[in-house]
């Protein structure tokens, strides 16, 4: 079997690695063509339609984040580290309709129905919140509208502005796979890693979603840059390496750590003719020196604030190996499942089928991928699912004893997402599969994937308008009925995310075909 990591040495014919050098401008205008605009609405409704359905406090701590958010738009930076009454954080000075006690949360057969709504009397109050140490770019973006509008309105519009910085992301990851290589099977990877849970985040006030797709935008440009041979050196792809790296750095406490990861994976092993080719490329430099700022200075501040800071919540009297043997043993299981989406506050687990179902897409393009790819290739492939475990057994190995088991599979997915679409791509450039049979698998990746995200969607709506169990007055497959509503409607919420799947469709069935294959677009 060939080893296509090793195509730049084998191919003595091959000409050097080319550059791109057209206009800077030319590097933006690159994004705003159907082959970013199309995913990029598909995302953006798909993510409104779980940001329309959703309860206040719908997601893990959103309502922590909203309290940050709308105390960063007041212009309260970094307060002062505090222990707050759950855990390590601080207190905010912030509107009183934004506090509100979760009554439903952890419990699937109870509807938010009995929640108080973000409305009524707006005075400020001082309010503790575990998100009050977070880095405040994030927040800066999205909490505007609440300082403005501290209701309905402005959580509203806060977790649309979030869905559009996410749709950004995946709509440049979408754009790389379909422009900036000659094997767009890779754009079935996209809509594989963009999972139901990523769209619920990227619905909520939460810098958990931005952080997933930073990191699926930074290995969508690095895919080619690093390993497409044929492919010139682009400046566009260098302005999306900087900016989704300096993103995925910023967020949260551990984004260096991913983001270094993720550089790390795709530099080693590196062709000497295409590394040579990058030091000489000016852009990278702009490139590194922004990952390199921005890194340092997402650590400074997780250093001074003291963002991970963990407070002990009892976790019991337990040993690093009986920790570690639990994460393998139990958490495994449930970070898998996690990854793909237990929806709510982990209390929406759906039947079975529609978790096996996403497995079996993952499947096909991350066995496929590692089947025809060469061993340093399927070392990248097994770094992108063996990396973020890791990081996350440990860690939560090391500190059981004093703060339980607190990873989630979210957590992991920043780096996770490279394994379907690194998959795609090593399926692509094997050559198994023509132009016309990439296609067909593409499309039939999307017919699976996308039902799926409006089952997800809707299941968990029927949880929060009816509960899980006790709707004997409704229909418990109606996502339309319940004691509870969203203020825009359940139909718009369902309506918006069917558009955007019939549009992320619609570039799934025209993706492959779009660019010239004699003329990859810059």
């Amino acid at each position: 079997m060939p080893d296509y990591s090793s195509a730049v040495t084998s191919r003595p014919q091959s000409p050097a690695p080319r550059i791109r050098r057209g206009r800077a401008r030319g590097a933006a205008r690159s994004w705003f063509r159907p082959t970013w605009w199309l995913p990029f609405l598909g995302f953006f409704l798909l993510c409104a339609g779980w940001a329309l359905a959703a309860p206040y406090d719908a997601s893990p701590d959103e309502a922590q984040h909203i309290i940050r958010a709308a105390a960063v738009a007041r212009g309260e930076i970094a307060p002062k580290p505090e222990m707050v009454p759950s855990g390590t954080g601080a207190y905010q000075n912030v509107p009183a309709t934004l506090v509100r006690d979760n009554c439903w949360a952890f419990d699937a057969a109870v509807s938010a129905a009995c929640a108080k709504a973000p409305e009524g009397d707006e005075h400020v109050v001082r309010a503790a919140t575990r998100a009050g140490r977070y880095n405040p770019v994030f927040y800066a973006v999205v909490g505007w509208p609440l300082a403005l509008w501290p209701n309905w309105l402005g959580v509203t519009l806060a977790r649309l502005i979030g869905a559009g910085l996410v749709s950004a992301l995946l709509a440049s990851a979408a754009h790389s796979a379909a422009a900036w290589t000659r094997h767009r099977i890779m754009g079935a990877g996209v809509l594989v890693a963009v999972t139901p849970i990523t769209v619920h985040l990227s619905g909520s006030v939460n810098p958990n979603g931005v952080e997933i797709a930073a990191g699926m935008a930074l290995i969508a440009a690095l895919i080619p840059t690093m390993l497409d041979p044929e492919q010139p050196l682009r400046r566009a792809a260098m302005v999306q390496i900087g900016i989704a790296g300096s993103v995925l750095m910023t967020l949260r406490a551990l984004g260096p750590l991913w983001c270094a990861a993720i550089v790390g994976i795709m530099l080693v092993p590196a062709k000497r003719e295409r590394l040579r080719a990058l030091l000489r490329f000016r852009p990278f430099w702009w490139a590194a020196g922004a990952l390199t700022v921005t890194g340092a200075a997402g650590a400074l501040w997780t250093v001074v604030m003291k963002t991970s800071e963990l407070s002990p919540v009892g976790g019991g009297d337990i040993t690093f190996a009986q920790a570690f043997r639990h994460e393998v043993v139990v958490q495994w299981a449930g970070y898998m499942q996690e990854m793909i989406g237990i929806p709510s506050w982990l209390d929406t687990r759906l039947p079975n089928t529609p978790y096996y179902l996403w497995y079996l897409a993952l499947g096909v393009l991350a066995l496929a991928g590692f089947a025809f790819a060469g061993w340093a290739d399927r070392w990248r492939l097994f770094a992108f699912a063996a990396v973020p475990f890791a990081v996350v057994t440990l860690s939560d190995s090391f500190a059981a004893a004093k703060v339980g088991f607190a990873g989630q599979g979210r957590y992991l997915l920043p780096v996770a997402v490279g394994v379907p679409l690194l998959g795609a791509f090593l399926l692509g450039r094997s050559g198994v599969l023509d132009r016309a049979r990439s296609a067909s698998l593409f499309r039939v990746l999307a017919v699976l994937v996308l039902p799926l995200q409006l089952v997800f969607l809707g299941y968990t709506m029927i949880r929060w308008q009816a509960g899980q169990g006790i709707a004997l007055t409704y229909t418990p497959v109606n996502p339309l009925n319940g004691t509870w509503h969203p203020p825009a409607g359940s139909g718009t919420a369902l309506a918006a995310a069917a558009v955007g799947c019939l549009l992320l469709g619609a570039w799934a069935w025209t993706g492959i075909g779009r660019a010239k294959d004699a003329a990859v677009e810059s």
